[in-house]
């Protein structure tokens, strides 16, 4: 499962999602989307963040899943 996909089937918000994986930015929301891989700007999650995703999502969604939604996003840039 995607971290997209659990966001939406927990039917929580980017906002709220940012703040579980402990981001205080500004806004939350921004970060989320990127790790969602939902915005212009996509990125992978560094170890640390990929240990906070483990235990928000209690393991639903795994680091298989994080790495196969990235490839699969660069796949079809090409």
């Amino acid at each position: 499962m995607t971290l997209s996909e659990w966001r939406k089937k927990e039917k929580i918000s980017h906002y709220t999602l940012g703040q579980m994986l402990g981001f205080k930015s500004l806004n939350p929301a921004t970060n989320s989307q990127r790790y969602c891989l939902e915005s212009k700007e996509k990125r992978f999650p560094r170890p640390d963040v990929v240990k906070k995703i483990l235990k928000v999502t209690n393991k639903e969604v795994t680091i298989d899943d994080l790495y196969k939604a990235w490839w699969d996003d660069e796949d079809t840039k090409k």
